[in-house]
């Protein structure tokens, strides 16, 4: 593995564990009003509100660091050739090596991530299925990630 390799992962690691922290904070203060429903919603104060913007923005960042950045780095630092690899096929290796439990699943995150970025704000009801579908994907990246992280420290930790 070379340095440059391995300086590449290490800062999708430490990208991946800031927008997981502050997903986590941001779910810590809005979790209780899931699942959501019109009168919940349209009775939430825009404090609340602004938690719900800030894990739909690091849910958004989280998913595209993984799948751009982290994905493709602990791939190369196992000697993978990923140069043109499509990503479908970048995420059948990592599920065929174990580091992720499902490509469908991933992909179904990256449906969620562009349903909940775009806005629509005359769309009540869609907005709630989109966020209540966030609510679950949430659980799904945070497992993702920490399966991810976990394989990390145990298969590079002899090559710091």
């Amino acid at each position: 593995m070379t340095v440059e390799k391995r300086d590449k992962l290490n800062e999708a690691i430490l990208l991946c564990a800031i927008h997981s922290d502050r997903m986590n904070f941001a779910w810590g203060k809005i979790k209780m009003y899931f699942p959501l429903d019109r009168e919940k919603y349209i009775r939430l104060e825009p404090e609340k509100l602004s938690f719900i913007d800030q894990l739909i923005f690091r849910f958004s960042k989280m998913q595209d660091t993984m799948g751009e950045r982290l994905f493709p780095a602990i791939l190369e630092n196992l000697g993978e050739n990923v140069r043109g690899l499509p990503f479908i096929d970048q995420l059948a290796k990592l599920e065929e090596l174990n580091i992720i439990p499902n490509a469908i699943e991933w992909m179904q995150l990256r449906e969620t991530r562009n349903i909940v970025t775009h806005e629509y704000p005359f769309v009540t009801d869609e907005i709630i299925q989109g966020l209540n579908l966030l609510s679950e994907h949430y659980l799904l990246i945070t497992n993702i990630w920490k399966q991810t992280e976990s394989y990390i420290k145990t298969r590079f930790k002899s090559e710091k």
